[in-house]
């Protein structure tokens, strides 16, 4: 794996050089501006592009256009700060050809920042390892699921008859799925949706924002002790828990919680399907989308455990990384295995409703 790090600063250069070096089988390169890096590009082979978001001259999210117009094929990850306006913009990135992010550190901590960014690069250079793999042979085991083996569920032959909420969960590729997703589905959605999108803090704040801008249905990051509303759609905040719970009058209400990752993540997908599993619903469509890791197939299991669930996991062909779906997939989980375009209009018509 050979990555180039385009950063105006030498300290970053210096700490993400070092970072992503001391992984195995890592070479890395550095350079200060985009010009300098389609330079580099266009003699040399490179696996990863880690870029800075803010640089003078020639930005971040303009280098990416550069990138991508020459090098399609090549991953490009933005290196962001934490302020509103790097997520803005970072998010703006996603959705214009970048594969992910990472977010530079941030505390009181500065060794512990670098830990987590250290993390953070090791996800990343395994995401582009699968993504590799996938691609030159869609459809072959990526990467083992963790679960035990169990018997295959029995398949239900259609959804519930009453549904009483949609849960999504998402992680790699996320914020562009989304982007897809949410403005097919219908104004008239008669059901709450939660979701859970692997992201940290302030970056959610940002992607609702921006989703809600072109969705039929409002979209916000979920608050705490919120009662559900049919035709909204919650995102759980970075770097917390989401959870639904039950209230002794019955309400559905969100609930934020601080407990320990799940799969290294916070917010977890297993989390809030869990706690959906725990509150007697008639019925539940849970939605599994792009991303590396197995957060969300026991989720799933214990949804389908509980009442009745219908499960639709995104397509290894349309996947960013086919990890969280076909950790659903190889348990038998899944009731429909579909392309990313055909899950918004088939949710609609689950839910008997127009587009």
């Amino acid at each position: 794996m050979h990555v180039l790090i385009v950063d105006d600063s030498a300290l970053y250069r210096k700490i993400l050089s070092e970072s992503a070096g001391s992984l195995p089988d890592v070479t890395t390169a550095a350079v200060s501006n985009g010009e300098l890096a389609l330079a580099r590009l266009a003699t040399e082979k490179f696996d990863l592009v880690l870029l800075d978001v803010f640089m003078p001259d020639t930005n971040g999210p303009e280098v990416l256009q550069l990138i991508k117009r020459k090098f399609p094929s090549l991953p490009v990850v933005m290196v962001s700060g934490a302020t509103g306006r790097d997520a803005d913009i970072t998010l703006n990135a996603l959705s214009n050809g970048a594969m992910d992010f990472i977010a530079k550190p941030t505390g009181s901590s500065f060794e512990s920042g670098l830990t987590t960014l250290r993390g953070e690069i090791r996800r990343i250079i395994d995401t582009v390892r699968i993504r590799a793999t996938v691609r030159s042979h869609v459809g072959s085991a990526t990467q083992p699921s963790s679960a035990p083996a169990a018997p295959r569920p029995v398949k239900r032959m259609n959804p519930p008859p009453f549904i009483d909420l949609l849960v999504i969960g998402v992680s790699t590729g996320g914020p562009k799925a989304l982007a897809e997703l949410l403005p097919v589905l219908s104004a008239e959605l008669p059901v709450p949706v939660l979701i859970v999108q692997h992201m940290p803090p302030v970056f959610t704040l940002s992607l609702a924002a921006q989703l809600d801008k072109s969705c039929k249905l409002a979209v916000k990051e979920a608050p705490s002790r919120h009662a559900l509303v049919a035709g909204e759609v919650l995102i759980a905040p970075g770097g917390m828990h989401l959870e639904v719970v039950r209230t002794p009058d019955g309400r559905l209400e969100t609930r934020h919680t601080d407990g320990p990752a799940v799969h290294s993540c916070k917010p977890s997908v297993d989390v809030l399907f869990q706690s959906a599993a725990r509150c007697g619903l008639r019925g539940v469509v849970a939605v599994v989308l792009t991303g590396m890791g197995g957060d969300g197939a026991d989720g799933v299991a214990s949804l389908k455990a509980a009442f009745p669930a219908w499960c639709i996991a995104q397509n290894a062909e349309t996947c960013a990384v086919y990890g969280m779906p076909q950790a659903v997939a190889s348990r038998g989980l899944d009731d429909e295995s579909l392309p990313l375009g055909e899950i918004g209009p088939r949710l609609n018509r689950i839910f008997r409703v127009s587009p």
